[in-house]
Formats: structure tokens, sequence, C-alpha cells
């Protein structure tokens, strides 16, 4: 099974996601290659959700710093 590419920027991340999407909403389904898509999928979520957090961090710190 091929592991999706790791993207480095939330733009490629959410690409990367409407591509998989758009696979699924296909009419030639493969069940080996759904099922690999959707590990893909929740994967590329797993990497989208921990890229908001670390900007949220990172906000927070750039906050942090002109409110003392």
């Amino acid at each position: 099974m091929a592991s999706p590419k790791n993207p480095k920027n939330y733009q490629a991340m959410t690409d990367q996601l409407n591509q998989l999407v758009e696979w699924f909403e296909t009419d030639q389904l493969d069940l080996d290659q759904a099922v690999d898509k959707y590990q893909q999928a929740l994967e590329l979520l797993k990497q989208m959700e921990d890229y908001i957090k670390t900007a949220e961090n990172r906000v927070k710190r750039i906050a942090a710093k002109f409110d003392g």
C-alpha cells in the first residue's frame, strides 16, 4: 500500500485531500484502492489536525509576546 506524500503546507494537504475525495466520487471504484485511499485520507486528516494545532500554538506564542 502506498503511503500518502508528506505535504509541507496546509494548502498542499487540502489539495491532496480534495483529490482523494474526487476519486471517491468517481463511478470506477476498486475495493482495494478504496481501502488504501481511505487510509491515506485518515492519515492526511491527522497530519492536517497536527498542522492546525501547531499553528494555533505559534499564534498563542506570538500573541503572548505582544501582551506582556
